[in-house]
């Protein structure tokens, strides 16, 4: 005689993923690394774009701040960090120091990640603005401190605006694309 009270163990007939439909969800939470990977490579090149050193930065920080807010999934933590330890190799800085700059603004993204999403878009461009301004002045005394003088802080400052500046348009891209990949989700 069973007992009510037992869980049965009983193999689930009911929706099973096909190898397409796995494979078509893991590309789309990899869709966030893969781009920042991407922009981390054609900025880095020997491309001649125009203050490419001063916008790669700034994209990535964008990017791992909006996808550690709104979707969490497709910017997990080691991501974050391996992509930190890529733009510290490519772009030629004391190994560690983006890793650990990028795992600060996906920390504060992913912890506030529940009041942010009910907020103004203005409102959360202001405190993006915050975190942003802070991870150029975080990397500016880390560079500081790893030449052992103080550095001129403007190109830090420049850092800052820009990545500020480029916020409402790399937001509402990632919108857009966010909005496409919640379509696919939907049953």
């Amino acid at each position: 005689m069973s007992d009510p009270h037992q869980p049965r163990w009983e193999h689930d007939t009911g929706t099973q993923l096909t190898s397409r439909q796995r494979l078509d969800r893991t590309a789309r939470h990899l869709l966030p690394s893969v781009f920042t990977a991407l922009v981390i490579i054609f900025f880095s090149g020997p491309l001649t774009v125009p203050g490419a050193a001063e916008l790669l930065p700034a994209i990535v920080i964008n990017t791992i701040f909006f996808w550690s807010v709104w979707r969490p999934s497709g910017m997990p933590s080691l991501a974050v960090f391996l992509l930190g330890l890529f733009m510290d190799l490519v772009g030629f800085t004391p190994l560690g120091v983006s890793a650990f700059i990028l795992l600060l603004v996906h920390g504060i993204g992913s912890y506030a990640r529940f009041g942010l999403m009910r907020m103004n878009f203005l409102v959360v461009w202001c405190l993006f603005g915050l975190v942003g301004a802070a991870a150029a002045a975080l990397q500016w005394a880390l560079a500081c401190l790893f030449r052992l003088h103080l550095l001129d802080p403007a190109p830090a400052f420049f850092e800052a605006l820009l990545c500020i500046g480029v916020y409402p348009l790399l937001s509402a891209t990632f919108s857009w694309f966010l909005h496409i990949l919640d379509e696919k989700d939907a049953p």
